[in-house]
């Protein structure tokens, strides 16, 4: 997928990818939210197309890798994905493609702007999701304007715009640096899901843990989870040699000899297993351990959970 996916952005760069319409998405979340459109006076609106292509060939320049939750991006790396499997967004995008959209006339909060830059198949589309700095009605402070020398306070929305995207589409696709992006702020979680649920039963192979269901639950449900899960997959892909410390043996001698990390261990079938506590204050327990989150300090010999880490080769 990345190298079409690379070619789709090149050929629109190249291609008629001037002319600009400007789009808000309002409504509580991505899902249900509205897409009205707007204009900008000419000076500003050609400096919005010039951020647009700036963004887009910043992006052809990286590494393209196609999205994977347990991927972990550096700057010189964009991730790729079809839009279909982003579906809040494709609904969204497919809105902005069609056009004949209303003129936005304010209403419920926005969770997106977006700039679309050029014409046809081969138009582009940046968008700058709700957060800091993005258009969206502040609730703090009042903005001021000089009419006649006379300050006088703006009613309604203003809209804040900034030179900064986080996805951008073209043909089909979605670029974006983040590996997060999907299951945040677009909320399509469903590849990590599925990560996360293969990746438990990869390590758990050797591992007896009582409230299986429950746990292989929490990690598919709890983003946290998902992304500990995430890292496990990175771990599995680097050192293979790991899964061989993940048996019920050697985590509850671990167990035993550290109890003050406060693993509970349960009895199933006469043997011993690990116990899944689904309580919000223990059920990452389990992810930890299988995380190998915790560490000794030599300086202090103290023991702690460490959910970052850099191992140092010896």
């Amino acid at each position: 997928m990345t190298e079409p996916a690379l070619d789709a952005l090149v050929a629109a760069l190249d291609g008629d990818a001037d002319g600009l319409d400007n789009f808000l998405i309002r409504g509580e979340v991505l899902a249900d939210a509205d897409v009205t459109r707007f204009d900008l006076e000419q000076s500003m609106a050609t400096d919005v197309i010039a951020d647009v292509r700036r963004f887009a060939e910043s992006l052809t320049s990286k590494q393209v890798v196609d999205y994977d939750p347990s991927y972990q991006t550096n700057s010189s790396q964009v991730l790729v994905e079809k839009l279909t499997e982003i579906p809040e967004l494709a609904t969204a995008d497919a809105a902005i493609r069609l056009g004949d959209l209303p003129n936005d006339a304010g209403g419920d909060s926005v969770v997106a702007m977006a700039h679309a830059v050029g014409t046809g198949a081969s138009r582009i589309v940046a968008y700058r999701l709700k957060g800091a700095g993005i258009a969206t009605r502040r609730s703090r402070g009042i903005t001021l304007i000089p009419r006649d020398g006379i300050y006088r306070p703006v009613d309604g929305d203003v809209l804040f715009y900034e030179p900064r995207f986080d996805v951008l589409t073209c043909a089909g696709f979605a670029y974006f640096t983040t590996v997060t992006l999907i299951q945040t702020k677009l909320q399509a979680p469903d590849k990590a899901r599925r990560l996360a649920r293969a990746t438990l039963k990869a390590v758990t192979v050797n591992v007896a843990i009582d409230g299986y269901d429950e746990l292989e639950q929490a990690v598919v449900d709890d983003p946290t989870l998902r992304a500990k899960m995430a890292y496990v997959a990175r771990l599995l892909q680097s050192e293979p040699e790991y899964a061989t410390h993940l048996t019920t043996e050697k985590l509850i001698a671990f167990v035993d000899a550290y109890p003050d990390y406060d693993i509970p261990i349960s009895t199933v079938g006469g043997k011993r297993a690990l116990h899944f506590d689904s309580s919000p204050q223990h059920r990452h327990q389990i992810p930890r351990l299988l995380a190998d989150d915790y560490l000794h300090s030599y300086l202090t010999d103290r023991n702690y959970e460490a959910g970052s880490k850099q191992r140092v080769q010896g």
